[in-house]
């Protein structure tokens, strides 16, 4: 996904950009209606030289020199695995979807190809009968 999709969908959530150098680092706060006291939930996000971004999930969280109430913390969890959905999803990756498509594993995708084939190799020569020759044999075979 690329950072202003991402970008996009983090606003979407609520979260707001607070910081970009090397890295982005979105917040929302979330307030305990109990006590009238807000709390802050922040993630940061990579980018890498070649466009990509990187989530850092693991660094996701609330400040941890105050006591947060259980059910803001729950909702912060509740963000996190938002967020986390949001990674999850933008993994569809166009190349990789193909190569799994793919036929490897097969040097001819019909059985004519196969019979063809088969009857060029057979009148290839060995690696033996080339170093014979005192020709150089195919290194990877």
């Amino acid at each position: 996904m690329s950072c202003s999709e991402l970008h996009d969908q983090l606003n979407e959530l609520g979260l707001k950009r607070i910081q970009y150098l090397e890295k982005s680092v979105y917040e929302v706060d979330m307030t305990d209606e109990a006590t009238d006291s807000a709390y802050t939930f922040t993630v940061s996000i990579l980018r890498y030289e070649d466009g990509e971004t990187a989530v850092q999930l693991e660094e996701a969280g609330m400040d941890n020199t105050v006591m947060v109430p259980l059910h803001i913390r729950c909702a912060a969890l509740n963000k996190l695995r938002e967020i986390e959905q949001i990674c999850r999803n933008s993994r569809t990756d166009p190349a990789v979807e193909s190569a799994a498509h793919a036929t490897n594993g097969s040097m001819a995708p019909n059985m004519d190809e196969m019979k063809k084939l088969g009857n060029e190799m057979k009148q290839m020569k060995t690696n033996s009968e080339l170093l014979e020759e005192n020709m150089i044999p195919d290194p990877i075979q």
